[in-house]
């Protein structure tokens, strides 16, 4: 018997990211079998049958005889991506068939009966960038699978339609032109929509025109309420076209997420907007399973998180959400697996004011009793609406005004607007401060530029409206980002205020939520216009 010290690669996904497998093979005399060790999983065993088979069809025997295979490191549990093609190289390495390779390559495939080479379900870039990192080796994998590979940078990526193919390039090291390299991504996005979706398609709704901007300038979240036909799933659904584009690192870092899910076409370039239903498990939204796997809070990493009818949400669901929205990544621990995924997400939100949907309605009556209220607005907890930063009440729009021109400002004045922020907050983050405001603490946002006055409002405000310390920040944090719009380095007086317009309803459901079985909850009704400054301060000069 020989034992083969291989450099042939393989890789598996655990704790929700990719570990390089050295596959090592031994051939000795005996009855015919074949033995998997090293913690393979189901698929990975049943790779005993579909070998022969394979490598048949491409010309070449398989060995009689005992046939072990070890997949090292050993206490590694090996699952999620294929290593069909790792053991075949392996077997024919040790026959002689092919040569051993003088570096390190990565093999990445499952093979059918016929010997051809298929793409991997899922994992395939986590395992590219793995090897980058550790080898910078040659990865082998499909012809179908060539590209997403290539998306890792600092790896050569070459793909095969089958085994014999994969046989004459390590026996000749010159790569045949049936091999597919590097990307183009000049092609565009498939999930791309046909039409721009445009702010200046909703028809008045100016306070929530506004507050979208302002959670698009500064990342922060936004719940929207009123009647059903308002628009708020409308204005929801256009708040990623007022977002960035994704920079390089940003693209990599959400194509890791999504590669623990499925194959990959091409990088994302624009944020996501992940929209779960209702009904949503814990598991789906936060993330699990077995293989874990990351939920819609991770894939909305970079984007919008939006939640329609946040209260028909489950409460798990809703509570758990707390945490990842504060630390903007989320830890998901089970018996024999952990991993960690990213979840900076913006969250955006919606609701009805009650059961009915028309508590609010300026002209059609409620039709709730003060215990289906009480029911409906106890299904968000305090501590989960506290961490909303704005709040806005929508009422419906007049048939007259929906039929008018679009409301200003419109989308190209708005995206100048959002650019001004933009460049304000290049330029803080240049001078070694956060970039946007929603990252900064208390002592950031003071050093960055706050008036006397300013801060004499605010100190005012915390005492009058009882507000909390994570109220206080997240008043701080949005006038900020006013402050950035208007392409103020310091946050004036004026700021505060508009602030705590979009504060002060936070409040008031809050404490609708803790009411006594005796007082009837209310909400403030609809205004067509910006809600006033807190009646305790002076309204701010236009």
């Amino acid at each position: 018997m020989k034992w083969i010290s291989s450099p042939i690669l393989g890789a598996c996904l655990h704790g929700g990211r990719a570990h390089l497998v050295a596959v090592e093979t031994l051939l000795g005399r005996g009855l015919s079998r074949t033995i998997v060790v090293g913690m393979a999983d189901a698929a990975t065993r049943e790779s005993r049958e579909r070998l022969p088979a394979a490598m048949a069809s491409c010309g070449f025997a398989f060995p009689r005889g005992k046939i072990l295979f070890n997949l090292s490191p050993a206490q590694l549990p090996k699952g999620g991506l294929p290593l069909d093609l790792a053991l075949a190289v392996g077997v024919m390495m040790e026959q002689g068939q092919v040569p051993r390779p003088k570096r390190p390559i990565l093999f990445l495939a499952e093979l059918n009966l016929e010997g051809r080479l298929l793409r991997p379900a899922r994992g395939l870039l986590l395992a590219a960038l793995e090897a980058s990192q550790a080898h910078g080796s040659t990865l082998i994998t499909a012809s179908s699978a060539a590209r997403e590979a290539s998306m890792a940078p600092g790896i050569q990526v070459i793909g095969f339609d089958d085994l014999g193919q994969v046989a004459s390039y390590l026996q000749s090291g010159a790569t045949p032109d049936l091999a597919v390299l590097p990307l183009d991504d000049s092609q565009q996005d498939p999930g791309a929509p046909a039409l721009p979706l445009r702010l200046d398609d909703v028809r008045g709704q100016e306070s929530a025109r506004r507050a979208l901007v302002v959670a698009a300038a500064g990342r922060h979240s936004l719940l929207l309420q009123g009647p059903p036909g308002t628009g708020k799933s409308m204005l929801a659904r256009r708040l990623p076209t007022l977002l960035p584009p994704l920079d390089a690192d940003q693209a990599l870092e959400l194509a890791k997420i999504e590669a623990l899910l499925g194959p990959l076409g091409r990088l994302p370039s624009t944020p996501p907007f992940r929209a779960p239903h209702a009904t949503s498990s814990a598991q789906s939204v936060l993330g699990g399973g077995r293989p874990l796997r990351p939920g819609e809070i991770s894939r909305a990493h970079g984007g919008v998180l939006f939640l329609d009818e946040l209260p028909e949400f489950g409460r798990p669901v809703l509570e758990s959400l707390r945490q990842p929205l504060e630390e903007r990544f989320i830890s998901i621990q089970r018996a024999q697996e952990e991993a960690r995924f990213p979840a900076d997400a913006l969250l955006l939100a919606t609701r009805n004011p009650c059961p009915c949907g028309f508590h609010t309605h300026p002209r059609v009556p409620c039709r709730c009793s003060d215990t289906k209220l009480r029911a409906y607005w106890g299904r968000t907890s305090g501590p989960l609406l506290d961490r909303f930063d704005l709040f806005v009440e929508m009422g419906p729009v007049s048939p007259e005004r929906l039929q008018q021109p679009a409301s200003a400002p419109h989308d190209e004045k708005i995206h100048a607007e959002l650019q001004v922020a933009r460049e304000v907050q290049a330029a803080r983050q240049q001078q070694g401060h956060y970039k946007v405001s929603s990252e900064a603490n208390f002592e950031q946002l003071k050093e960055t530029g706050l008036e006397s006055k300013a801060q004499a409002a605010l100190q005012l405000a915390a005492e009058r409206m009882e507000l909390s310390g994570r109220g206080l920040l997240r008043t701080l944090r949005v006038a900020r980002t006013l402050a950035d719009l208007s392409g103020l380095t310091t946050i004036s007086r004026a700021e505060v205020l508009q602030a705590l317009e979009w504060r002060q309803p936070i409040l008031d459901l809050v404490a609708a939520t803790t009411a006594s079985p005796t007082q009837r909850p209310t909400v403030p009704r609809p205004k067509q216009r910006s809600m006033p400054a807190p009646s305790y301060l002076p309204i701010r000069e236009s």
